[in-house]
């Protein structure tokens, strides 16, 4: 009888842990699967950008083009996962050379060129205190970005001013600008974000105008080098000039895209579109694509070559193809 009692409780034993097994095992499945769903979930990222450009400090023969540009790669939440600010300054000088700025390389490029380090209160150039302001803007939202800016439009924040002593006013807006409109195109948390900015003289220097264009692209990469999302915009600076001087009014002015149809392209596009509207067929062109895949879908003329590309993008590429090439492989 005790034999008996031993076998069944040992049977019974060995049921309960197979069932228990299964059970375990059953809820380490459902839990993977959960942590999946949840991690999948947590990757995914929103991308942003926002460009502030102005004329300023116009006078007879000189006057200064700035163009702000914030690239944000934004959580659920709402906060900054990574970060990258660039600036584009050009200064023509119509009594030096016609006004044809030899250096176009943006601050960030500049590096120590750009020879702020000397005037800097904490001895930093303006690379490194961009730097110090993308530390501080990750993990923050839009809001938090702006209350760390006094009045006086320098860093009222302590920990941000101690490595940022520059005026960040359009630099605080451009980055807050970017987190709101953010959208989601394909990135995830775990993306690399770049950011590059190109200017060009557009027009040779004459009588009545002066033209410096600049094209902005920012792009998302995977681990494999190949872009998951891509933001392109540009801007053109219009200097109008009268018998040799400058007749341009100072103030702010807006890219193609925040034109929309008032750029005018529409009318004599081959394909009817308007320039965003066929920025946004190169943008969409562009996923999965590498920087070198981008930039062999552009023939020698500066138009698509690529069938898939050239049927909703007809305008000259060649700029702005660079520009994504050069973004997704920038260090």
């Amino acid at each position: 009888m005790n034999k008996m009692k031993k076998i069944l409780a040992v049977g019974l034993a060995s049921v309960l842990a197979v069932s228990f097994a299964a059970c375990s095992n059953g809820g380490d499945a459902a839990d993977d699967t959960t942590t999946t769903t949840g991690a999948a979930e947590a990757a995914a990222a929103k991308t942003g950008y926002s460009i502030i450009s102005s004329i300023a400090d116009v006078e007879d023969t000189t006057l200064t083009i700035d163009s702000v540009c914030a690239a944000v790669l934004v959580d659920a939440d709402g906060k900054i996962i990574d970060v990258k600010i660039d600036e584009a300054q050009t200064k023509p000088d119509l009594a030096t050379d016609d006004g044809n700025v030899a250096d176009l390389r943006t601050k960030l490029e500049k590096k120590e060129d750009y020879g702020m380090k000397g005037v800097s209160p904490i001895g930093a150039e303006w690379y490194e205190q961009i730097a110090a302001f993308e530390d501080f803007a990750k993990g923050k939202t839009a809001a938090e970005i702006t209350a760390a800016v006094g009045e006086d439009g320098y860093p009222s924040d302590a920990d941000l001013k101690a490595g940022c002593t520059i005026h960040v006013s359009d630099i605080a807006t451009a980055v807050a600008n970017a987190v709101n409109n953010a959208q989601d195109l394909g990135a995830s948390a775990t993306d690399t974000l770049k950011l590059d900015i190109n200017t060009e003289k557009y027009y040779e220097s004459d009588e009545t105008n002066l033209q410096y264009d600049s094209n902005y692209a920012i792009v998302t990469l995977d681990a494999d080098g190949k872009i998951t999302s891509c933001i392109i915009d540009a801007s053109q600076a219009k200097c109008s000039m009268d018998g040799g001087k400058f007749t341009v009014e100072a103030g702010s002015y807006k890219s193609k895209k925040e034109l929309g149809d008032d750029y005018g392209m529409k009318a004599i596009s081959p394909i009817g579109a308007e320039w965003y509207e066929q920025a946004a067929s190169f943008e969409k062109f562009a996923i999965g694509k590498t920087a070198a895949e981008i930039t062999a879908a552009v023939g020698e003329d500066g138009y698509a070559s690529d069938a898939d590309l050239k049927a909703g993008c007809t305008i000259i590429v060649s700029s702005i193809a660079q520009t994504v090439a050069d973004a997704a492989t920038v260090a």
